[in-house]
């Protein structure tokens, strides 16, 4: 960022206010925020339901996080905002600097999720991580497909980003926040009125962060975030918002995941083939697989992932292996009101990225992978010791870009039939999604067996020396010298939607809620420019229903609800008759209790949920060269949540969730058990806050929290039995001094220090205690 940009900006905002209107009220924004008892978490959202409807008349358990609670607690990552949503964790950091594939996985109700909506729109690239830009985080529960497509949505649910935006006030507002493993940060928010009519409004958000790591290499992730908006309202009935982003990553040393993909039962089948291939007599393969490990607990020593023995510090990758991406998005908003029962809203995002870079993976081996190839030749097979020694170091060079938008008309109303109120939307959407993303590796080698990707094979603990080997100069020779394989993958999709969803009052208490999207896929496929062709294109049509019922005892204080909602996901692939897939199925029903008392000091919900998935492709059990699409997939569980005022001026948040995911009919490997990435059976989170308003501790506030997540399965298949990461405690807290015109504050993550494990079929190391202050003013 030109360093000239601050002041300037600075210097505009006032001369700005003095020629706008010397007596504009001060307003609190969220850099400075003072929290006393205003609610933390929405009660209310437009983007849910696409009509303005309050909670306690939504049959839809959502949260919405407010930036009042991302000021509170001094957070700067949407990783940690969004783990105050009950049921939600997160299971995969994602791929460092990727467009396509990064960014930050969640689990949510059994299924996994990403940050890939905005503004209720649909942005399906890595989106900015910074909370800088972010007003909202809404957390929206179950498959809702009918309002939102089967693009952002999963059958878990989806995460709504949304952004800040112009108001008719001057307010300038600078942060700054250093830390531990060299964490740095500046932030801007800039808000400014063009006229002294205040019709046309601006707003400029900014920041910069580097977050060095923990490890040995003094690799870093640098975050550039640029996000200018505007707003034009010419007259009651008309508004216009325009929102960029302009944003870039660039990351060194990243170690993407320690993975476990050489399992017990894949070494058997390798082990099958190359016996069979030398002719050996079956009686005589079968003895010695026989005497295989047959369980990653035999063959690893241990399922517990830190019990492995990996040492968290040591990165095994030069800080010269780098990613990066750069991204823009432009989302603009025209309301119109029609008349009184009905207005026009038309939307649409524009989002765009490149990235180029190194990607880093560890695959853990067990010793039983060196045994076997070393006595191989001697004819005397053995698996020695179990327990993991060994782990390769593999790597790709990937480049990729990006190029999609979400348009939509949405035609919006409230309005009476005799005495019946109905609120209704009645929408078109219009998505496009072109990606291309090139990958080029090499082969290497497995101790003595020919590998692809496969760098080095290195101990995991003693001595090491080829450890500083692996970098990208040494990547680059061996992708020249073995003539790099190179392989593309590519989307060119087009998704035409139509939807009507409508909420009936019968009585003031009484809420019925009814919708249906219509949704056509085009999948266009890759271009082959050897071929002048495209490949695997096909089209699929879906229909996405939903139904809800809402009725207040108490009006406005207590809602009892019940949903059914449905979600899709487009299959490519064809049986063994060439007969077409068509799109999975999500089915929900829900029911629960909302509650709103003592004037909105209390607020929660309690539900009960169960999702059932059809028509999974799995393997066809009579003939393993295809696949069929008859699999089920079951998820239920049971959700709390808690927000609350007990005494003035101090907040209050709890939230518990249970699930149960089951796959009822897949594959052998996997039926009747947990998925993998389906996170914990058990999650806990609980945040307090209190702000100091008399005594000589005025203005000061402390807050802690704890967020509980019980043990995952990292993978779960048979035969080859469970690996498991354990469950942990992330205790955070802070404490800070908030003046109406400045803010010191000094925040501590994971103050006890746990070595904490995420990840799906691969596991990554999470920071350790990290300590951060911070200074924020308000001009």
């Amino acid at each position: 960022m030109n360093k000239a940009v601050i002041p300037c900006l600075l210097l505009s905002a006032f001369l700005g206010a003095q020629q706008a209107n010397d007596s504009l009220k001060s307003k609190d924004i969220d850099q400075v925020e003072i929290i006393g008892t205003r609610s933390v978490i929405a009660d209310k959202s437009e983007y849910v339901g696409k009509i303005p409807l309050k909670n306690l008349e939504n049959p839809q358990v959502y949260t919405g996080i407010t930036s009042r609670l991302i000021t509170q607690q001094k957070i700067y990552d949407l990783e940690d905002v969004v783990r105050y949503a009950p049921g939600l964790n997160k299971s995969n950091d994602g791929w460092a600097g990727n467009i396509m594939y990064g960014g930050a996985s969640f689990v949510m109700r059994g299924f996994s999720t990403q940050i890939r909506a905005t503004n209720g729109l649909a942005s399906d690239i890595a989106l900015p991580t910074d909370v800088q830009n972010v007003s909202r985080i809404e957390v929206i529960k179950g498959p809702s497909a009918t309002l939102f497509g089967g693009v952002v949505t999963t059958y878990g649910g989806l995460i709504n980003r949304v952004t800040k935006q112009p108001y008719k006030e001057l307010n300038v507002a600078t942060e700054a926040s250093f830390g531990s493993y060299n964490f740095q940060r500046v932030g801007l928010d800039v808000n400014l009125p063009v006229n002294q009519e205040r019709t046309l409004l601006s707003r400029l958000n900014a920041s910069y962060t580097n977050q060095g790591t923990f490890m040995d290499n003094g690799g870093y992730v640098r975050n550039v975030l640029v996000a200018p908006s505007f707003s034009y309202q010419p007259n009651d009935d008309l508004k216009f918002t325009v929102n960029t982003e302009i944003f870039s990553t660039q990351t060194a040393g990243k170690v993407n995941a320690y993975m476990f993909s050489i399992l017990p039962s894949s070494v058997k089948q390798y082990l099958q083939q190359i016996l069979t291939g030398q002719n050996v007599p079956q009686a005589n393969i079968d003895h010695i697989l026989c005497q295989l490990p047959t369980t990653v607990k035999d063959a690893f020593g241990t399922n517990n992932v830190n019990e492995i023995g990996l040492d968290r510090k040591r990165s095994f990758t030069n800080k010269n292996m780098t990613s990066g991406s750069k991204g823009f998005n432009i989302n603009f908003e025209a309301e119109y009101r029609i008349n009184p029962q009905w207005k026009s809203v038309t939307a649409g995002i524009f989002s765009s990225g490149s990235d180029e870079g190194y990607e880093s993976r560890h695959i853990i081996l067990p010793n039983m992978v060196e045994a076997i190839l070393t006595s191989f030749p001697t004819g005397q097979i053995n698996y020695g010791t179990a327990g993991a020694d060994y782990m390769a170091r593999t790597s790709r060079k990937y480049e990729s870009s990006v190029d999609a938008h979400d348009i939509q008309q949405n035609f919006v109303g409230d309005f009476n039939i005799g005495n019946l109120r109905n609120r209704m939307v009645i929408g078109i959407d219009y998505y496009h999604y072109n990606g291309v993303s090139n990958w080029r590796n090499y082969t290497g080698k497995l101790f003595t067996v020919p590998y692809e990707s496969i760098f080095d094979v290195v101990k995991i603990n003693g001595d090491n020396p080829n450890y500083y080997d692996f970098e990208r100069y040494a990547v680059d020779k061996l992708l020249q010298n073995n003539q790099a394989k190179k392989t593309t993958y590519g989307n060119n999709t087009n998704i035409y939607s139509a939807y009507v969803n409508d909420v009936l009052n019968i009585t003031e208490s009484l809420l019925f809620n009814a919708g249906v999207r219509y949704d056509r896929f085009n999948e266009k496929g890759s271009y082959n420019g050897v071929t002048n062709t495209w490949d695997g294109g096909y089209n699929q049509t879906a229909f996405s229903p939903k139904f809800g019922i809402v009725y207040q005892p108490v009006l406005d204080k207590v809602s009892l609800f019940a949903n059914y909602q449905s979600g899709f996901k487009n299959v490519a692939g064809t049986d063994e008759n060439n007969n077409s897939f068509k799109p999975e199925h999500a089915f929900q029903w829900e029911t629960g209790v909302k509650f709103a008392f003592f004037k909105g000091l209390f607020t929660g919900n309690m539900s009960y949920y169960n999702i059932i998935v059809n028509d999974k492709v799995r393997t066809d059990p009579d003939n393993i060269f295809f696949s069929i699409q008859d699999g089920t997939q079951r998820s239920k569980g049971f959700e709390a949540e808690l927000l609350g005022n007990p005494i003035p001026d101090f907040n209050l948040m709890v939230g518990y969730a249970y699930n149960d995911s089951k796959m009822t009919k897949a594959d052998p490997s996997i039926e009747g058990l947990r998925p993998a990435g389906s996170g914990p059976y058990n999650q806990f989170n609980i945040w307090g806050h209190y702000h100091f308003t008399k005594t000589f501790l005025k203005n000061m506030s402390v807050g802690a929290g704890i967020n509980y997540v019980g043990e995952t399965f990292v993978m779960n298949q048979n035969p080859d039995g469970a690996f498991i990461a354990p469950a942990y405690s992330l205790v955070s807290a802070k404490i800070s001094y908030d003046d109406p015109k400045y803010s010191l504050g000094l925040r501590a993550n994971n103050l006890l220090n746990e070595e904490i494990w995420t990840g799906n079929w691969s596991v990554t190391p999470q920071m350790p205690r990290q300590i951060i202050a911070s200074i924020a003013l308000k001009f």
